[in-house]
C-alpha cells in the first residue's frame, strides 16, 4: 500500500505576512478567539531564528509583568512556575486593561493552564477519597506547596475535615502568601520553609502529595526523592506525584512565550522511575487529569521496605520549586 507522508514546513524566519499578523496581535491586545489556531500554528512552526524575531516583535508583552507571558518570562521571584503565577492560573486571571486582556484569555486557553486547574480538582477528590477510608485523623505531607489554593478549597468545602497538613516550600514568600490565603485554617496546617532534599521527620503520613515540583527534577533526583519519601509513608499510605506528560500540545508555546521549561515524561518513564526507586510494578499506577496533560504517579506503600540513600545531599540540592 502506498503511504502519503505529509511534511510540516518549518519557517526559518518571519515573512512579511507573519510580521504583519504579529504586529496586529500587538496592536489589538492579543489574539481573538477565532485567531488562536493561526497564532498557535505560527509559533509552533518557527525555527530558532523565527522565534527570536517573534520575541523581538512581542517584547512589549514578554517583558511586561501585567501579562501571563511577561510574568513567566521575567520571573519576578527568580524561577518558573512560582506560587503567584500558579494561583493566577487557578483563578483564570484576566487583566482588565484592554491592552493585555486578550493575551491573558489566550494563555488561559492553553491545555497546560487547564491541566493546572484540573490537578487542583484532582487533589480535592484525592483528599475526599482519603477521608472516606476511615474516620480516623489523617496526616498529609505536601512537597512544593506553592499558594496552597488546593488545600484552601478542600478545607473550605470540608471545614470539619480530620486531615492535618504539613506543607514544604523553599520560598518564604510562597509560605507567606499561602498563610494569608489559608488564615482560617492555619490550625490544620504546618508550613515549613525547607529544601525537600533536606527535610527529615520522625512522622509518617497517610498521603504524600506533590503537584508540580518533580517535573523540574532530572531523573536521578526524582529517584532519590522517591526513595527518601517512601520512608515517610505510613503502612498502606500513598504517594502521588504530578508530572507533565510528553503529550502537551502547548509545550512550545510555553517555552517560546514564557521561557518555561519542564522535564516531560511518559507513563512508561514514570513507572520506570518508580521501579528504579525500589517499587514493584504492582504498587505503582499512572493516573491523569481529563486532558491527559498532567500525569500522576501513584505509589501505594503496602509495606514496601525502601531505605533512604546515603548519597550526599549537596550533590542534588539545586532545583526549582513551585
Amino acid at each position: 500500500m502506498k503511504t502519503n507522508h505529509v511534511k510540516i514546513r518549518v519557517a526559518h524566519g518571519l515573512n512579511n505576512n507573519q510580521m504583519c499578523f504579529l504586529k496586529r496581535m500587538l496592536t489589538q491586545g492579543g489574539p481573538e478567539e477565532h485567531e488562536y489556531d493561526e497564532f498557535n500554528f505560527l509559533v509552533n512552526s518557527l525555527s530558532e531564528d523565527g522565534i527570536e524575531e517573534l520575541r523581538d516583535v512581542l517584547s512589549p508583552i514578554l517583558t511586561n509583568l501585567q501579562t501571563f507571558q511577561g510574568f513567566s518570562t521575567m520571573k519576578p521571584y527568580g524561577y518558573s512556575g512560582d506560587f503567584e503565577i500558579i494561583d493566577m492560573f487557578y483563578k483564570e486571571k484576566i487583566n482588565p486593561d484592554p491592552k493585555y486582556s486578550k493575551w491573558d484569555k489566550w494563555c488561559n486557553s492553553y491545555h497546560a493552564a487547564q491541566a493546572v486547574r484540573n490537578r487542583k480538582s484532582f487533589f480535592i477528590n484525592l483528599m475526599a477519597d482519603l477521608e472516606k477510608k476511615s474516620s480516623a485523623p489523617k496526616k498529609v505531607l505536601i512537597l512544593g506547596s506553592g499558594p496552597a489554593t488546593d488545600v484552601y478549597e478542600y478545607l473550605k468545602k470540608n471545614p470539619s475535615s480530620k486531615i492535618t497538613f504539613d506543607l514544604l516550600d523553599l520560598d518564604g514568600r510562597a509560605i507567606d502568601y499561602a498563610k494569608e490565603k489559608n488564615k482560617k485554617f492555619l490550625y490544620k496546617m504546618n508550613f515549613m520553609q525547607i529544601n525537600v532534599l533536606r527535610f527529615k521527620t520522625h512522622k509518617t503520613y497517610d498521603m504524600i502529595w506533590s503537584a508540580g515540583l518533580f517535573d523540574y527534577f532530572k531523573e536521578k533526583h526524582f529517584i532519590y526523592l522517591l526513595k527518601k519519601y517512601l520512608v515517610f509513608l505510613a503502612s498502606n499510605g500513598e504517594m502521588v506525584i504530578g508530572n507533565f506528560s510528553q503529550h502537551n500540545p502547548t509545550r512550545k508555546l510555553q517555552e517560546v512565550l514564557g521561557d518555561w521549561y519542564l522535564n516531560y515524561r511518559s507513563d512508561f518513564e514514570l513507572i520506570k522511575i518508580a521501579i528504579e526507586a525500589g517499587v514493584t510494578k504492582e504498587q505503582v499506577r499512572i493516573d491523569k487529569e481529563p486532558l491527559g496533560v498532567n500525569l500522576f504517579m501513584r505509589i501505594e506503600k503496602n509495606n514496601v521496605h525502601v531505605t533512604e540513600r546515603n548519597e550526599p545531599v549537596s550533590k542534588v540540592s539545586n532545583y526549582n520549586m513551585n
